[in-house]
């Protein structure tokens, strides 16, 4: 039995308890101001230094800095090849057949791009054999069927090829050797059924083999108890022509966003050293959550025995928000305030402060998604015009800046414009895209577009190297994670524990392996973005004395160095991390920074033909 006064001792001991947790909280909640987006406070850099498509005919003449490219500007290919030229300050030309490529009226270029399927190898190889002559590299994007190759030894001879056979290769998988991409050495090669899963590259490939002079790159992989390495067949290499070097790539490779990196890779190949501007942003997009609407109750209640606001609060943010700490996420929650307008349920704003609360204590931040329903003759434009009598309805002075749109409108500008109130503080927006944009571009003077990288809750060996190439071209990724069918789930791997245990699974084994480059939240990566796109650089070296100039970014901007037998010996003017050996972000803070190199004692120094 407890005395009286041991039972107001717990009592008085239970109301300080209680006192205190809760006065603590009072505290927590009136010093934080939840209901200010942090990120959005900066006026939008302008778009005015803001880099565009500098593609001409090739009547003008070339330089050293000029690319050539063998092609059609208008397929998979040519869109690569133009967007990589745009981030890294090249002007392009694109010529559709090799009669175009008047070099003695015109001189040299700096480097051609050939689509093998613009040229007639037949009477057009020696061209190219007097171009590597010249001192002008090539790179084939692609190679012509096994049956020109075998018909054509010159052509054999300039890309490295020794053998040829004529069956192809049904390859085991593929091996990507370490100090090409950055990320290192990767063996795409199924050891398990489940691994098998994973496995989507091409697997029947072109058996071609290389000779004395050339340098290998990626590999498909044959049972080494039948073949020598040395028969593997060649995905990617290069040729050492004497005076210039001639990559090949065994495939589609350099079609899409993959090709980025490729091409990064294989320029610093060629050169003593190469430096190029990154983002360096890392995003992780939560889209569809929450909605503010409580629609599919019966659905949701069938499933998770909770109400639609439950599911969210109870069930699915713990375990986002677990994710986040665990992997050091910085998420953006892109808030749909109703996704299924013929549901009479109505948006409502009284979760909204618990989840901005959630947010800004995870240093994260809240955006828009403009997905909906597209039924009975529903619109695009009757959900902006739902959503702004919702969003200016609300008591809250937060910020959207950042938005996202499962199909981008053709006249994006003229959406925020009609929208006003909260619409026209959106400047950032993400979509997904099958490849016809840009993946970074502005939309008119003020928006700026973030494309899609990837899904959160898939992960394939291409999808991997896709990640490489983009870590390497641009240090950038923003990754989705698809809240939709968890909010209306249709089978049993749509509910969310299953669908949380593959999206926790990928993100910490996979989404997040590049930790040199920073995560952020749209609104940073915006203006990291602004940044790129307006820069405008040079480079110069002497000896062991690196100097770069800028302007454009407001001197606040990243490059990677990537150095062959060489490291950073002292930068100044910025800062500098070793993302691995040979390669470093460079934070540009000065318009001029100065970097000293000394050799590396671990590292054979690079004897390539070419020097700045």
């Amino acid at each position: 039995m407890v005395s009286r006064r041991n039972f107001f001792s717990i009592i008085m001991m239970m109301a300080a308890l209680t006192f205190m947790f809760q006065f603590s909280q009072v505290i927590k909640e009136n010093a934080s101001n939840y209901d200010i987006n942090e990120y959005a406070g900066e006026e939008p850099i302008p778009d005015a230094h803001r880099l565009q498509e500098g593609t001409s005919g090739g009547h003008g003449g070339f330089d050293e800095e000029d690319v050539v490219f063998l092609g059609n500007s208008e397929d998979a290919l040519g869109r690569t090849v133009s967007q990589w030229c745009v981030y890294t300050r090249r002007e392009l030309t694109v010529l559709n057949n090799m009669s175009s490529l008047n070099i003695g009226k015109t001189g040299l270029p700096g480097l051609v791009l050939i689509d093998s399927r613009h040229v007639n190898f037949a009477t057009e190889t020696e061209v190219l054999a007097g171009l590597v002559e010249a001192g002008v590299p090539l790179i084939f994007c692609n190679l012509p069927e096994t049956a020109v190759l075998m018909e054509n030894q010159a052509l054999t001879g300039l890309l490295g090829i020794s053998q040829i056979r004529e069956e192809p290769a049904q390859v085991e998988g593929i091996h990507l050797f370490s100090g090409f991409l950055l990320g290192g050495e990767a063996i795409y090669k199924a050891q398990t059924p489940e691994e098998a899963e994973k496995q989507d590259m091409e697997l029947n490939i072109p058996w071609y083999m290389t000779g004395k002079g050339t340098k290998t790159y990626m590999v498909g992989m044959l049972d080494e108890k039948k073949y020598e390495r040395e028969e593997f067949p060649r995905i990617i290499w290069r040729n050492n022509c004497g005076n210039a070097m001639v990559f090949a790539v065994n495939g589609e490779y350099l079609s899409g966003l993959t090709g980025l990196g490729l091409l990064d890779a294989m320029v610093y190949e060629m050169e003593t050293y190469e430096i190029y501007p990154v983002v360096n942003a890392q995003n992780m997009l939560l889209v569809d959550f929450p909605v503010l609407a409580p629609e599919n109750t019966a659905g949701m209640e069938k499933v998770y025995s909770r109400s639609p606001e439950a599911a969210m609060r109870d069930v699915m943010w713990p375990g986002i928000a677990a994710m986040s700490l665990k992997n050091k996420l910085r998420l953006t929650c892109l808030v749909n305030a109703k996704y299924d307008y013929t549901d009479a349920a109505q948006s409502q704003g009284e979760e909204l402060p618990f989840y901005l609360q959630q947010l800004r204590e995870s240093s994260a931040e809240a955006g828009i998604s403009f997905r909906y329903r597209d039924e009975a003759g529903f619109t695009l434009a009757d959900k902006l015009k739902s959503d702004k009598e919702f969003y200016d309805s609300l008591d809250s002075d937060y910020k959207f800046s950042a938005a996202y749109f499962e199909v981008l409108p053709e006249q994006l500008g003229e959406v925020f414009e009609e929208g006003a109130g909260r619409l026209e503080d959106i400047r950032t927006v993400a979509y997904r895209d099958g490849g016809e944009r840009p993946l970074l571009s502005w939309n008119g003077e003020n928006v700026i577009l973030q494309g899609i990288t990837g899904d959160a809750g898939e992960y394939s060996y291409s999808i991997d190297l896709q990640m490489r190439s983009l870590a390497t071209a641009l240090g950038y990724s923003n990754t989705l994670i698809d809240m939709h069918n968890a909010m209306w789930p249709e089978s049993e791997e749509d509910q969310w524990e299953n669908y949380f245990d593959e999206i926790f699974s990928n993100v910490s084994t996979y989404w997040t392996k590049y930790g040199g480059f920073e995560q952020t939240v749209m609104s940073e990566s915006d203006r990291r973005i602004r940044r790129f796109l307006n820069l405008d650089y040079a480079a110069e070296r002497e000896g062991y004395k690196l100097t770069l100039n800028q302007q454009g970014g407001e001197d606040d901007t990243w490059f990677v160095l990537r150095l062959h037998g060489e490291s950073v010996k002292d930068i100044q003017g910025g800062e500098c991390k070793e993302l691995e050996s040979g390669a470093y972000l460079i934070h540009a803070m000065d318009s001029e920074v100065k970097i000293a190199l000394e050799k590396s004692d671990d590292v054979l120094e690079y004897a390539g033909p070419f020097v700045k």
